[in-house]
């Protein structure tokens, strides 16, 4: 315990003393943001195959995540465990309640607005 306390001191004091070894003495703000070209990030935009390996990244790994996911729940439906099968009719009547509403809201000719005035 004390050497996790001197740990912490140790190493507020040396953030403290770091800060101090480099002090800001004017405003260079100015200087900054004319060096700075804001319009140019064209030159960095990725290709198109950038863009092809992180959708194919994203959706292995949103598959790989779901899978195990579902097969989780599903061994847990089978064994009948109760908070299971519970959160899932409540996951379920909540969408049909999605799609119910939103299947009224798209019949109904100004749809489900509901005005203010």
């Amino acid at each position: 315990m004390k050497q996790l306390v001197l740990l912490l001191i140790t190493l507020t004091t040396l953030t403290n003393v770091s800060y101090a070894s480099f002090p800001i003495t004017k405003n260079n703000t100015c200087e900054v943001l004319s060096a700075t070209n804001i319009e140019d990030h064209d030159d960095n935009e990725p290709s198109l195959l950038v863009y092809i390996l992180r959708g194919i990244l994203f959706v292995s790994v949103l598959g790989f995540a779901s899978y195990f996911l579902i097969r989780a729940w599903w061994r847990a439906w089978r064994d009948e465990v109760k908070w299971v099968r519970v959160s899932t009719y409540i996951v379920f009547g909540f969408l049909a309640l999605i799609l119910l509403l939103g299947g009224i809201c798209g019949i109904v000719e100004g749809g489900c607005i509901y005005n203010m005035q």
